[in-house]
C-alpha cells in the first residue's frame, strides 16, 4: 500500500476517533449512590423496600445544621422558607426543623418535653437542632443537583462566616461519590496512561514505536468512554475503570503486534503484523470479552453494566489494534529491529523443561494451601468502606452524629388489618410502648414513628381524667388522616383488598457502626411480635423489616454466590473456545490451569487474611481471567504455528515450545508489567472500591505471568500433549 494512502487512512481514523473521544468526555454524567445499582435484582427484601417507597414516598433525605443552630436562631426559619421558595426545579418535597416541632406541639406540651421526645433525632444534648429536608423524586434522581442547591441556600442563609455547617445524608454521599468518580477519571486515568507509556518505552526503547502504541491506546480508551456516555448511561464507581482497562489491553495487544512485526521490511510491517497477529489478537479479545460479558449475568446492576461496557471496550480495543495500529506502526516506524529474546527468560524455560514435575508439584502444593481459605471468604458492602472514613462526606456524618444523633436507619413496618379508626389511640399507645422497648435494646440508638407527632395522653386522674381521655381519643382519631402526610403512616388497602393501617418505625444507629443486620433483624422481630402480642392477636397485625441497611445485608449474602457463578460462567465459555482454537481437548484444558490458578490462589489468600470481599474485589477475578488468557493464547498459538510449519498436524514439538517461549516471553513480561504499572495509578484513590479492584487485578496478573512462564511449560512437558523432535527437525 502506498505511503500516501496509509497517511490518509491513519489520519482519517485518528480524527474520527479523536472527535468521538471529545464528544464522549464532555458528556460524562455520574451516579454512584443510586443504591439499587449495588443490590441484587431479585429478592424479597428489595420488593419490600420498593413497597416502602410506594407507600411512604421517597426516603432520600438531607439534614442541615450549623454551630449555634437552636430553635431561637431566626435563620432557622429563614433557611427553611428559602429552601421551598427558591426551589424552581422541584427538588424539595418538604422540610421539618426542631422549631417546627416545638411550634406545632406547644398547644399540648412544653418545649423541653418536645426536645426530650425528639432527642437524638432533631435535637442534640446541647439543644442544637437541624432541618430535615425530604427530597422529591426529581431530587432523588438528581441528587448532586439537590445537594448543591441545599448547600447554596443554607450557606447563603447562615452567612459565609458561619462555622460548623453540616449537610449530611445519602444524597450528600452521592455528591461526594460524583466528585470522586470525576477525580478518579482525571487524577488516575492520565497517570495510568503515562505510566503505561513509560513502561512501554522501557521495553521498546524506540520513541516512534511508543508514540504509535500511545496514540492507539489513547484513542481506544477515549472511545470506550464515549460508548458509555453516548448510550445515555451514567458513570459509577466501577465503570470509571473501563478506560484504564481498555488502554492497558490496547497497549498489550499492540505490543504483541510490534513483536510479530520485528525484522520485517518497512513496507511489510503492517502486513506482517496482521498476518501473524490477527488470529491471537482477535481470539484474545473474544476470550476477554466473554470473560467480561459473564458479569452481565450478575444480579447486580452495577456489575452488569460494568461487564457489558468492559466487553464493548475490549471489542473497541481490538478494532484499533487491527485497523489502526499496524498502519500507524508502518507510517511512524521505519524498521522494527529484532530484539534479543532475553537470555534469563529462556534459561528459565530450560530449567523448567528439565524439572517439570517438580515445578508442577510446587504450584499444586501452593494451590492446596491457599485454596483452604476459600471457605473463609466473607462479603462486605458497607458504603463507608467504598469511600473510606477519611472522605469529607463521611467525616461530616460523624460530626453530625456526635452533635445531634445517628442518621443511618432501617425500617420496621407494623401493619394493622381492618383497623377501627375509633381505636387509633390504642394503636398509637402500643407503638409508643414498642418504641420504648426497642430503644432499650443494644442494637438501636433511637426510633422515630408517626406517634412522635401526636399530643401526649392526659395524665389527669378521676372523672376529669376520664373525660379528658375521651376527648383525647377523639382528637387522635381526627388526626389519623393528617398523619399520612408525615411519611410515617400509610392508610391503604392490603393485597387482599382490605383496609390496612401501616406504621413505619425508623430504627436509628450510627452510620459508621459495624451493624450485624441479621442479628438486628432477628432481635427486632422477636421484640416487636412479643410486645404487640400483649394487645393484639397474631391475625390482627403483621411485621416486616426493610431499609437500605437490610438491603446491603442481602447484597452481601448474595455477592459470594454471584462471584463464583460469574467466574464459573466465564470459565465454561472460555475453556471450550481454547479447546476449539487449539484443536485439542487436552491442550485446551491444560492451558486454562495457569489462568485459573491466580484466582484460586489469590482469593484463598484473601480468605486466610480475613479481608471482606466487596464488589470491586469480586469482579476482579473475572477480569483477570480474561486478560491473563491473552498471553496464554499468544504463546500457545505461536507454538502451534511454529510446530506446523512443515505442514504436519499433531502434537506440539519441544523445539516449537522453546522457540515460542523465546519469542513471546519478553512480550508477556512487557504486557503484564505495563498493565501492573498502569493500574498502580489507581491504588492511591479515595474511592476504595476502585483501589481494591486495581490491587487484586495487579496481583492476579502478576501471578498469571508467573504461571505462564513456569507452570504452563511444566504442564506441557509433564502431560502427554507434546512430542520430542525428530532428528531431522532438530537439524
Amino acid at each position: 500500500m502506498r505511503t500516501s494512502v496509509i497517511v490518509v487512512l491513519v489520519l482519517t481514523q485518528f480524527l474520527i476517533g479523536a472527535a468521538i473521544c471529545i464528544l464522549g468526555i464532555v458528556n460524562i454524567d455520574t451516579n454512584i449512590e443510586d443504591v439499587m445499582q449495588w443490590l441484587p435484582d431479585h429478592s424479597r427484601e428489595r420488593t419490600l423496600y420498593e413497597g416502602l417507597v410506594a407507600q411512604f414516598g421517597v426516603d432520600d433525605f438531607l439534614v442541615a445544621s450549623w454551630d449555634g443552630c437552636t430553635t431561637d436562631d431566626p435563620r432557622l426559619k429563614q433557611v427553611e422558607e428559602r429552601l421551598i421558595e427558591e426551589d424552581a426545579d422541584g427538588l424539595i418535597a418538604k422540610t421539618t426543623s426542631g422549631a417546627d416541632l416545638i411550634e406545632n406541639g406547644s398547644e399540648y406540651e412544653s418545649a423541653d418535653a418536645i426536645r426530650n421526645r425528639f432527642r437524638g433525632i432533631f435535637f442534640g444534648d446541647d439543644d442544637q437542632t437541624c432541618i430535615a429536608i425530604i427530597l422529591t423524586k426529581a431530587g432523588m434522581t438528581n441528587r448532586l443537583k439537590a445537594v448543591e442547591y441545599v448547600d447554596r441556600v443554607v450557606r447563603a442563609g447562615v452567612g459565609p462566616d458561619q462555622s460548623g455547617v453540616l449537610i449530611v445524608g445519602y444524597p450528600a454521599i452521592s455528591a461526594e461519590g460524583d466528585r470522586l468518580i470525576r477525580q478518579n477519571l482525571t487524577n488516575a486515568l492520565l497517570p495510568c496512561c503515562l505510566l503505561s507509556t513509560i513502561a512501554a518505552w522501557f521495553f521498546l526503547r524506540d520513541l516512534r514505536l511508543v508514540l504509535a502504541v500511545f496514540i492507539t491506546s489513547g484513542i481506544a480508551a477515549g472511545t470506550s468512554i464515549a460508548f458509555v456516555t453516548l448510550s445515555g448511561h451514567k458513570w459509577g464507581g466501577l465503570t470509571s475503570a473501563i478506560p484504564a482497562l481498555t488502554f492497558i489491553l490496547t497497549v498489550s495487544g499492540t505490543l504483541h503486534l510490534v513483536n510479530y512485526a520485528r525484522g520485517a521490511d518497512h513496507d511489510q510491517i503492517a502486513q506482517t503484523a496482521l498476518r501473524l497477529g490477527w488470529k491471537p489478537c482477535l481470539f484474545s479479545a473474544i476470550t476477554t470479552a466473554v470473560s467480561m460479558l459473564s458479569l452481565s449475568h450478575s444480579e447486580y446492576q452495577a456489575i452488569r453494566e460494568f461487564g457489558l461496557f468492559c466487553a464493548i471496550g475490549v471489542v473497541n480495543s481490538v478494532f484499533w489494534q487491527l485497523a489502526f495500529a499496524p498502519w500507524a506502526l508502518q507510517l511512524i516506524a521505519r524498521t522494527i529491529s529484532i530484539a534479543r529474546a532475553g537470555t534469563s527468560l529462556v534459561h528459565m524455560h530450560d530449567w523448567t523443561a528439565t524439572h517439570p514435575v517438580f515445578v508442577f508439584g510446587v504450584f499444586m502444593a501452593t494451590l492446596v494451601v491457599t485454596a483452604s481459605g476459600l471457605p473463609k471468604l466473607e462479603s462486605g458492602l458497607e458504603v463507608e468502606e467504598m469511600f473510606g472514613t477519611h472522605t469529607l462526606a463521611i467525616q461530616d456524618v460523624m460530626k453530625f452524629e456526635r452533635k445531634i444523633g445517628p442518621i443511618d436507619q432501617t425500617e420496621l413496618l407494623v401493619e394493622f388489618a381492618k383497623p377501627d379508626p375509633a381505636q387509633f389511640a390504642d394503636r398509637a399507645a402500643a407503638i409508643r410502648e414498642l418504641q420504648r422497648g426497642l430503644e432499650g435494646s443494644p442494637e438501636v440508638d433511637a426510633t422515630m414513628s408517626a406517634a412522635a407527632w401526636l399530643p401526649p395522653e392526659p395524665e389527669t386522674r378521676g372523672i376529669a381524667g376520664v373525660s379528658a381521655r375521651v376527648v383525647y381519643r377523639r382528637k387522635l382519631a381526627s388526626l389519623r388522616d393528617e398523619l399520612a402526610d408525615t411519611s410515617y403512616l400509610s392508610l391503604q388497602k392490603n393485597e387482599e383488598g382490605e383496609e390496612a393501617e401501616t406504621w413505619r418505625i425508623s430504627l436509628r444507629f450510627p452510620f459508621a457502626r459495624n451493624v450485624d443486620f441479621a442479628e438486628l433483624r432477628d432481635a427486632v422481630a422477636i421484640a416487636t411480635e412479643a410486645e404487640l402480642a400483649k394487645h393484639y392477636s397474631p391475625s390482627e397485625f403483621g411485621v416486616e423489616q426493610t431499609g437500605v441497611g437490610l438491603l446491603y445485608h442481602v447484597a452481601q449474602s448474595k455477592l459470594m454466590a454471584d462471584l463464583f457463578y460469574n467466574y464459573l460462567l466465564a470459565f465454561a465459555v472460555i475453556c471450550p473456545l481454547m479447546i476449539l482454537v487449539l484443536r485439542s481437548l487436552t491442550l485446551g484444558v491444560l492451558s486454562m490451569i495457569p489462568n485459573c490458578f491466580p484466582a484460586i490462589c489469590l482469593y484463598g489468600a484473601i480468605g486466610l487474611y480475613g479481608q471482606a470481599i466487596d464488589i470491586g474485589i469480586a469482579i476482579a477475578g473475572c477480569i483477570a481471567l480474561g486478560i491473563a488468557v491473552d498471553d496464554t493464547t499468544h504463546f500457545m498459538l505461536r507454538a502451534e504455528e511454529i510446530s506446523s510449519r512443515d505442514g504436519k498436524q499433531g502434537r506440539i514439538k519441544y523445539s516449537a515450545i522453546r522457540t515460542a517461549y523465546s519469542q513471546c516471553s519478553r512480550a508477556m513480561l512487557a504486557t503484564t508489567s505495563i498493565a501492573a504499572i498502569g493500574l498502580a495509578a489507581f491504588l492511591n484513590q479515595t474511592l476504595l472500591v476502585m483501589a481494591r479492584f486495581s490491587l487484586v487485578l495487579i496481583l492476579s496478573l502478576l501471578i498469571a505471568l508467573i504461571c505462564d512462564l513456569l507452570l504452563l511449560p511444566a504442564l506441557l512437558y509433564t502431560f502427554p500433549v507434546t512430542e520430542r523432535d525428530e532428528p531431522e527437525d532438530v537439524s
